[in-house]
Order: C-alpha cells, then sequence, then structure tokens
C-alpha cells in the first residue's frame, strides 16, 4: 500500500468530529436528549483517545530514535496500556456516576470506527500524488 493510501489520524478525527455531530443531532431529534448527549460523550472520549494515543506514539517513536534506554524506555512502553487503563476507568466512573444513555454513548463511540473504515476506503481510492 502506498503513503498516499493511508489514512492520517487527522482525517479520521475530522471525519469522526463530523459522524459524532451527525449522529447526536439524529438521536436528538429521533430518541432523546440523554441519547444525544451519550453520543457526544462517547465521540468525545474517543477522539481524545486516539490523540493522546498518536501523541504518545510519537514521543515513544522519537525517544527510540534517539536511542533512549533504561527507565524510561520502560515507561514508555508501558504508557499505551497504561492510557487505556485510564480511559476504561473514565468511562466506568462516568456510568457509576451520571445517567448517561448508553446506546446513544455506544453509538458516540462506534463513530471511530466508522470514521477510520471511510477514510480507508477513500485514501485507497485517491490516485498517487
Amino acid at each position: 500500500m502506498r503513503n498516499d493510501q493511508i489514512p492520517t489520524i487527522p482525517a479520521i478525527q475530522r471525519m469522526n468530529a463530523i459522524l459524532v455531530a451527525v449522529t447526536a443531532t439524529l438521536l436528538l431529534f429521533f430518541d432523546s436528549t440523554p441519547a444525544a448527549i451519550g453520543c457526544l460523550l462517547g465521540g468525545a472520549i474517543v477522539i481524545v483517545n486516539l490523540w493522546v494515543l498518536s501523541l504518545l506514539g510519537a514521543a515513544i517513536l522519537a525517544a527510540a530514535g534517539a536511542g533512549v534506554s533504561g527507565a524510561a524506555a520502560k515507561f514508555g512502553v508501558m504508557a499505551i496500556p497504561l492510557k487505556m487503563l485510564i480511559v476504561v476507568g473514565l468511562v466506568f466512573l462516568i456510568f457509576r456516576h451520571t445517567n448517561i444513555d448508553g446506546v446513544g454513548f455506544a453509538l458516540g463511540v462506534l463513530t471511530q470506527m466508522t470514521a477510520a473504515i471511510i477514510e480507508t476506503g477513500r485514501a485507497s481510492l485517491r490516485g498517487p500524488s
């Protein structure tokens, strides 16, 4: 696969934001305000999660390229699973202490996968640059 056929993180994030907005609007009109709010929250969490993941990945690659080793390298390896644990804990706390609509939240989370699929399709249909 050529580089111009690989979707970029910013393209996925833009498409995700559009899908979250459209899905939340549809939920607001056809379901309920709590479902729309849940969608916005779920979408925001996956958008922030991918943004943090891209920052961590860039930092880990930069550190590896600079020859960083030892404790710093071990922390870099543990940073991504630790981030995921924090996200799961945050979602647990949100559901435990609020009355978020689960279906709306799930639809908001699924927009990221949909955005990645759409952007992969768009990138693969692009001709060589």
